[in-house]
């Protein structure tokens, strides 16, 4: 997982303790409560469930830091979750595949809050360019994982299998359940013993939410409201620049639209993201300048390959990412390339 810049993950910190501090329990004008009313998955007498419940309960600080890491975001996520009537738990699905962290990736190249592979984000829809990765934006990808679900769901009839699909794939999980006999209890089938603990941590972190007293946890506030709201773009901008003009922090940018590229090679033409009173400034400093703010778009460089060389390494070495490098080079397999071959680095990176 590549680490997040100190700017951006300060900025994170005080956007996610910006609604309150933490208390016990649930605190007035908590999401939390709404979250636990509407769950229909969690077992609070299951011992392997409880006892995860328990191990969360047994690191406050770093439970508590990854819940606030959600509040940009855990609104819209309830939303979205509620509207198409799934059950609650999955609005928590992003604190064990990502502890939401949109910036989180996988040694198999598995990116964003909810965790899409390259192939399975093109299946989902979800665009991948050196200017913009949809499995980062938390709008686009909550939005494609709850299609993702809904589709489990539909083919296996089951929300505890439907999570199982979406961690070891409906494919393997078909075969494995055509050697069982139908209708045995979910916990009883023979799966892999990862993808049972997936869905023990998925349902231990619930119980967690829903019970935070019986365990002795306090809860970080986040209000039951939304976080930020969209600026629609009609024209294309310039992040950097603008948000210079609006004096709006770059790193607020960054925690409320992951999914962006490099600041100064973005030129945005989709709507953006950011707190109310951020919003407010950067609208008012789009509407006092007529002309588009977009930067002279800088030109690719060429990088040739050594001996012992990965595309993983460059990709490390430009500040890019393995995807971006593939695509721009249309190459199908990452070890597609040879010593004293040239590959394209995107605009926009830095040696």
């Amino acid at each position: 997982m590549r680490p997040i810049p100190a700017a951006v993950a300060a900025c994170w910190l005080a956007c996610s303790l910006h609604a309150g501090p933490v208390t016990p329990g649930s605190p007035p004008d908590s999401i939390w409560p709404r979250v636990a009313a509407n769950m229909r998955l969690v077992n609070d007498e299951q011992r392997e469930i409880v006892d995860w419940a328990r191990y969360y309960a047994r690191k406050p600080d770093a439970t508590q830091r990854l819940l606030a890491r959600s509040q940009p975001f855990l609104w819209y996520i309830v939303e979205a979750v509620e509207r198409e009537n799934l059950p609650a738990e999955i609005a928590l699905l992003p604190a064990i595949e990502s502890g939401f962290d949109p910036h989180a990736a996988s040694p198999q190249r598995a990116h964003g809050l909810w965790q899409f592979l390259p192939a399975t984000g093109r299946a989902l829809g979800l665009p991948t360019t050196t200017q913009y990765d949809a499995r980062r934006d938390p709008i686009a990808s909550t939005d494609a994982a709850i299609r993702y679900l809904r589709s489990h769901y539909a083919r296996f009839g089951d929300w505890h299998l439907a999570l199982a699909a979406y961690n070891i794939g409906a494919a393997r999980l078909s075969r494995l359940l055509e050697a069982q006999p139908r209708g045995t209890d979910f916990w009883a089938l023979q799966l892999p013993r990862e993808t049972h603990e997936h869905v023990r941590r998925l349902m231990g972190m619930a119980l967690l939410v829903e019970q935070p007293q019986r365990f002795g946890i306090r809860l970080p506030t986040i209000a039951d409201r939304p976080a930020a709201e969209t600026i629609a773009l009609d024209r294309p901008v310039n992040l950097r620049q603008a948000a210079r003009i609006a004096g709006v922090p770059e790193a607020v940018i960054t925690v409320y639209n992951p999914g962006l590229g490099n600041l100064d090679s973005t030129s945005v033409k989709r709507g953006i993201l950011l707190p109310t009173a951020h919003a407010q400034r950067l609208r008012a400093a789009l509407d006092r300048t007529p002309a588009p703010i977009v930067a002279p778009a800088p030109k690719a460089r060429v990088h040739v390959v050594q001996p012992g060389e990965s595309l993983w390494r460059i990709a490390r070495r430009y500040d890019t990412s393995v995807d971006a490098l593939m695509q721009h080079n249309k190459l199908r397999h990452a070890g597609l390339i040879r010593p004293g071959s040239r590959i394209e680095v995107p605009a926009g990176t830095s040696s």
